[in-house]
């Protein structure tokens, strides 16, 4: 008997940035590059830090309808 096996990719969030530029950001005390326009759930989830999410996905843009994704972006 064959067993069925579901392969799931992890979904980040929100898709990937397509540019070329690169920034730095910090996340929980850690330093990241990432392409500019990255998200912050996708820069974090990439980093191995899961942000509960219900309506973000890598197939939707951002929209924000569900706002459990929230995250705090302090101003320097």
């Amino acid at each position: 008997m064959l067993e069925t096996v579901a392969v799931r990719e992890r979904d980040l969030g929100t898709p990937a940035s397509l540019n070329t530029e690169m920034v730095e950001l910090t996340i929980d005390g850690h330093l990241v590059s990432v392409a500019a326009g990255t998200s912050v759930m996708r820069a974090a989830a990439e980093m191995g830090i899961n942000i509960p999410k219900l309506c973000a996905s890598d197939n939707l843009d951002a929209f924000g309808s569900c706002r459990l994704c929230l995250a705090q972006i302090p101003r320097y």
